[in-house]
């Protein structure tokens, strides 16, 4: 149950990777035509939920996409460098990797986006009354005050311009031939289809690591189970972020 904090890689991905990168495109303004594609070089039968991206926008190789990425977020959020919330290094891929991880039992921990919160997860009670303690969430704050402030249209219009190197880094990552985009709107779908939990939420620990007692909570992915971690308001708050996002980069047929 101390697995780390992952739903945010997906918002990182989404919202805050592609805002950061408006701020690197406006220093390498393009000339762009924009067009429907399918990204770097899948076939374009079987896409569900195709982009308009930009034709002729100008890119750093994916190799090289990590230090303006870096600069830009930190331009972005007013800060000297990229905040120390984010892993640094290559990061197109781990968002990507984290995203496409969310809906697993788990995700890889030399994928993951941004680093753990700080301290243990807050508990109460004794072992045969165990649960979350409320206060947990305020482990979160940090990562929520980051999102709350991005606005989902502007990150979609981002994303669009940014998504060849994702839709690279995707293909990368072993789904040659498959569309980046559906697997986001797969994902987004996935997480907010997690159940809401009335009342506290009990745990376990049969070892050295916290389960949810309730099996059914404990079935759930990666993605959904930091979903209830978070606590009922964060959760609420990420789904409607999520929500808007996906309604800005799912053209309705």
């Amino acid at each position: 149950m101390n697995r780390r904090l992952v739903l945010l890689g997906v918002l990182g991905a989404l919202v805050l990777g592609g805002a950061g990168y408006y701020l690197w495109q406006m220093a390498h303004p393009p000339e762009p035509a924009v067009r429907t594609v399918a990204g770097g070089g899948p076939p374009e039968h079987g896409i569900e939920h195709p982009l308009a991206t930009a034709e002729g926008t100008a890119l750093p190789p994916l190799a090289e996409s990590d230090a303006p990425l870096a600069a830009a977020v930190a331009a972005l959020l007013h800060a000297p460098a990229l905040p120390d919330v984010f892993f640094p290094d290559r990061l197109a891929r781990r968002w990507v990797a984290t995203i496409d991880n969310l809906p697993r039992e788990q995700v890889a921990m030399d994928v993951r986006a941004l680093r753990p919160p700080s301290g243990p997860l807050a508990t109460r009670g004794d072992e045969a009354q165990l649960e979350i303690a409320p206060d947990n969430s305020a482990r979160y704050a940090r990562y929520l005050e980051v999102l709350a402030a991005l606005d989902p249209a502007q990150a979609a219009a981002v994303y669009r311009r940014f998504y060849p190197l994702l839709q690279q880094a995707y293909e990368d990552l072993g789904y040659p031939g498959k569309y980046f985009n559906d697997r986001v709107v797969a994902v987004i779908d996935h997480l907010l289809a997690t159940p809401e939990v009335a009342g506290p939420i009990r745990l376990v620990r049969p070892s050295v690591m916290f389960k949810y007692a309730d099996p059914k909570l404990e079935a759930l992915s990666a993605g959904q189970k930091a979903l209830l971690r978070i606590g009922p308001e964060n959760a609420a708050a990420v789904k409607a972020k999520l929500r808007a996002f996906r309604a800005e980069i799912v053209v309705d047929h």
